[in-house]
Protein backbone atom coordinates (compact mmCIF):
# COMPACT_ATOMS: atom_id res chain seq x y z
CA UNK A 1 0.00 0.00 0.00
CA UNK A 2 2.79 2.41 -0.89
CA UNK A 3 2.38 5.43 -3.13
CA UNK A 4 3.77 4.97 -6.61
CA UNK A 5 5.31 7.68 -8.76
CA UNK A 6 2.51 7.16 -11.29
CA UNK A 7 -0.20 7.64 -8.66
CA UNK A 8 1.53 10.71 -7.21
CA UNK A 9 1.93 12.31 -10.64
CA UNK A 10 -1.61 11.52 -11.76
CA UNK A 11 -3.16 12.66 -8.50
CA UNK A 12 -1.19 15.90 -8.33
CA UNK A 13 -2.13 16.64 -11.94
CA UNK A 14 -5.77 16.11 -10.98
CA UNK A 15 -5.31 18.44 -8.01
CA UNK A 16 -4.01 21.21 -10.26
CA UNK A 17 -7.00 20.65 -12.55
CA UNK A 18 -9.25 21.16 -9.53
CA UNK A 19 -7.66 24.57 -9.03
CA UNK A 20 -8.78 25.57 -12.50
CA UNK A 21 -12.26 24.05 -11.95
CA UNK A 22 -11.76 21.45 -14.66
CA UNK A 23 -14.73 19.05 -14.50
CA UNK A 24 -12.47 16.24 -15.74
CA UNK A 25 -10.20 16.59 -12.69
CA UNK A 26 -11.90 13.85 -10.70
CA UNK A 27 -11.01 11.31 -13.40
CA UNK A 28 -7.36 11.59 -12.37
CA UNK A 29 -7.99 10.02 -8.96
CA UNK A 30 -8.13 6.27 -8.51
CA UNK A 31 -11.10 5.38 -6.34
CA UNK A 32 -10.69 2.16 -4.38
CA UNK A 33 -10.39 1.04 -0.78
CA UNK A 34 -6.61 0.91 -1.10
CA UNK A 35 -6.32 4.30 -2.82
CA UNK A 36 -8.51 5.85 -0.11
CA UNK A 37 -6.00 4.88 2.59
CA UNK A 38 -2.99 5.63 0.39
CA UNK A 39 -4.28 9.16 -0.17
CA UNK A 40 -3.54 9.92 3.48
CA UNK A 41 0.09 9.05 2.71
CA UNK A 42 0.13 12.16 0.54
CA UNK A 43 0.74 14.09 3.77
CA UNK A 44 4.37 13.03 3.52
CA UNK A 45 4.74 15.06 0.34
CA UNK A 46 4.32 18.33 2.22
CA UNK A 47 7.55 17.94 4.22
CA UNK A 48 9.27 20.84 2.39
CA UNK A 49 6.24 23.05 3.00
CA UNK A 50 6.27 22.00 6.65
CA UNK A 51 9.89 23.15 6.97
CA UNK A 52 8.91 26.57 5.57
CA UNK A 53 6.02 26.81 8.04
CA UNK A 54 8.25 25.97 11.02
CA UNK A 55 10.93 28.40 9.85
CA UNK A 56 8.39 31.20 9.56
CA UNK A 57 6.98 30.35 12.99
CA UNK A 58 10.52 30.87 14.34
CA UNK A 59 10.84 34.20 12.51
CA UNK A 60 7.46 35.37 13.82
CA UNK A 61 8.46 34.34 17.35
CA UNK A 62 11.65 36.40 17.04
CA UNK A 63 13.89 33.34 17.30
CA UNK A 64 17.09 33.18 15.24
CA UNK A 65 17.18 30.67 12.41
CA UNK A 66 20.89 30.14 12.98
CA UNK A 67 20.08 27.90 15.95
CA UNK A 68 18.29 25.54 13.59
CA UNK A 69 14.77 25.41 12.26
CA UNK A 70 13.75 22.67 14.70
CA UNK A 71 15.64 24.06 17.71
CA UNK A 72 12.31 24.83 19.42
CA UNK A 73 10.39 21.54 19.56
CA UNK A 74 7.24 23.30 20.78
CA UNK A 75 7.03 25.37 17.58
CA UNK A 76 7.55 22.30 15.41
CA UNK A 77 4.91 20.37 17.33
CA UNK A 78 2.48 23.28 17.02
CA UNK A 79 2.97 23.44 13.25
CA UNK A 80 2.63 19.64 13.00
CA UNK A 81 -0.65 19.80 14.93
CA UNK A 82 -1.85 22.58 12.62
CA UNK A 83 -1.01 20.72 9.41
CA UNK A 84 -2.12 17.25 10.52
CA UNK A 85 -5.12 18.47 12.48
CA UNK A 86 -6.51 20.60 9.66
CA UNK A 87 -5.84 17.79 7.21
CA UNK A 88 -7.39 14.94 9.19
CA UNK A 89 -10.19 16.47 11.26
CA UNK A 90 -12.30 17.58 8.31
CA UNK A 91 -12.54 14.17 6.55
CA UNK A 92 -13.51 12.64 9.89
CA UNK A 93 -16.21 15.27 10.43
CA UNK A 94 -17.48 14.71 6.89
CA UNK A 95 -18.38 11.09 7.69
CA UNK A 96 -21.40 12.20 9.66
CA UNK A 97 -22.40 14.87 7.16
CA UNK A 98 -22.30 12.60 4.11
CA UNK A 99 -24.33 9.98 5.96
CA UNK A 100 -26.87 12.61 6.98
CA UNK A 101 -27.13 13.78 3.35
CA UNK A 102 -27.21 10.25 1.93
CA UNK A 103 -23.95 10.77 0.04
CA UNK A 104 -21.98 7.93 1.61
CA UNK A 105 -21.16 6.35 -1.76
CA UNK A 106 -19.39 9.55 -2.85
CA UNK A 107 -17.37 9.99 0.34
CA UNK A 108 -14.30 7.98 -0.72
CA UNK A 109 -13.95 9.84 -4.02
CA UNK A 110 -14.31 13.15 -2.20
CA UNK A 111 -11.72 12.35 0.49
CA UNK A 112 -9.21 10.98 -2.02
CA UNK A 113 -9.41 14.17 -4.08
CA UNK A 114 -9.44 16.25 -0.87
CA UNK A 115 -6.24 14.63 0.42
CA UNK A 116 -4.37 15.03 -2.84
CA UNK A 117 -5.53 18.61 -3.32
CA UNK A 118 -4.36 19.31 0.24
CA UNK A 119 -0.79 18.65 -0.95
CA UNK A 120 -1.14 21.42 -3.51
CA UNK A 121 -3.00 23.70 -1.07
CA UNK A 122 -0.41 23.28 1.69
CA UNK A 123 2.45 23.87 -0.72
CA UNK A 124 0.83 26.99 -2.16
CA UNK A 125 0.15 28.37 1.31
CA UNK A 126 3.76 27.70 2.35
CA UNK A 127 5.16 29.95 -0.40
CA UNK A 128 4.36 33.26 1.37
CA UNK A 129 5.83 31.84 4.59
CA UNK A 130 9.03 30.90 2.75
CA UNK A 131 9.17 34.38 1.20
CA UNK A 132 8.85 35.91 4.66
CA UNK A 133 11.66 33.74 6.03
CA UNK A 134 13.91 34.69 3.11
CA UNK A 135 13.17 38.39 3.58
CA UNK A 136 11.36 38.64 0.25
CA UNK A 137 8.08 39.70 1.84
CA UNK A 138 7.20 41.79 4.88
CA UNK A 139 4.71 40.52 7.43
CA UNK A 140 1.96 42.60 5.82
CA UNK A 141 2.75 41.40 2.32
CA UNK A 142 2.86 37.82 3.60
CA UNK A 143 -0.61 38.26 5.07
CA UNK A 144 -1.88 39.66 1.76
CA UNK A 145 -0.42 36.70 -0.17
CA UNK A 146 -1.91 34.26 2.33
CA UNK A 147 -5.31 35.89 1.93
CA UNK A 148 -5.14 35.82 -1.89
CA UNK A 149 -3.92 32.21 -1.99
CA UNK A 150 -6.51 31.30 0.64
CA UNK A 151 -9.30 32.58 -1.61
CA UNK A 152 -7.93 30.43 -4.44
CA UNK A 153 -7.85 27.37 -2.19
CA UNK A 154 -11.38 28.01 -0.91
CA UNK A 155 -12.66 28.19 -4.48
CA UNK A 156 -10.92 24.90 -5.19
CA UNK A 157 -12.49 23.32 -2.08
CA UNK A 158 -15.91 24.63 -3.10
CA UNK A 159 -15.54 23.18 -6.59
CA UNK A 160 -14.30 19.87 -5.17
CA UNK A 161 -17.28 19.54 -2.80
CA UNK A 162 -19.74 20.52 -5.53
CA UNK A 163 -18.33 18.09 -8.10
CA UNK A 164 -17.19 15.11 -6.05
CA UNK A 165 -20.24 15.04 -3.79
CA UNK A 166 -22.67 16.18 -6.50
CA UNK A 167 -24.24 18.85 -4.30
CA UNK A 168 -25.51 22.34 -5.01
CA UNK A 169 -23.23 25.35 -4.92
CA UNK A 170 -24.89 26.55 -1.72
CA UNK A 171 -24.36 23.26 0.08
CA UNK A 172 -20.77 23.14 -1.20
CA UNK A 173 -20.27 26.61 0.31
CA UNK A 174 -21.61 25.36 3.66
CA UNK A 175 -19.16 22.45 3.51
CA UNK A 176 -16.30 24.91 2.95
CA UNK A 177 -17.55 26.99 5.91
CA UNK A 178 -17.54 23.82 8.03
CA UNK A 179 -13.94 23.18 6.99
CA UNK A 180 -12.98 26.75 7.90
CA UNK A 181 -14.62 26.40 11.29
CA UNK A 182 -12.80 23.15 12.04
CA UNK A 183 -9.50 24.66 10.88
CA UNK A 184 -10.15 27.59 13.20
CA UNK A 185 -10.71 25.18 16.10
CA UNK A 186 -7.46 23.35 15.29
CA UNK A 187 -5.62 26.69 15.08
CA UNK A 188 -6.99 27.73 18.47
CA UNK A 189 -5.98 24.39 20.01
CA UNK A 190 -2.52 24.54 18.43
CA UNK A 191 -1.95 28.05 19.77
CA UNK A 192 -1.96 26.55 23.27
CA UNK A 193 1.20 24.59 22.37
CA UNK A 194 4.65 26.14 22.86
Amino acid sequence: MFLTAEEVGRSLAGSFKLLSRDPEALGAFEVSYESFWRSFGAMGLVAPAFVALVADARVQAGLPLEEGIFASPGLAIREAVLVAGCWLLFPIAMIGLVRLLGLGRRYARYVIAYNWSAVVATTIMAVPHAMHVLGLATGGLTALYLFAFGVLILQCRWFLAKTALGVSGGLAALIVILELGLNGAVTAAASLIA
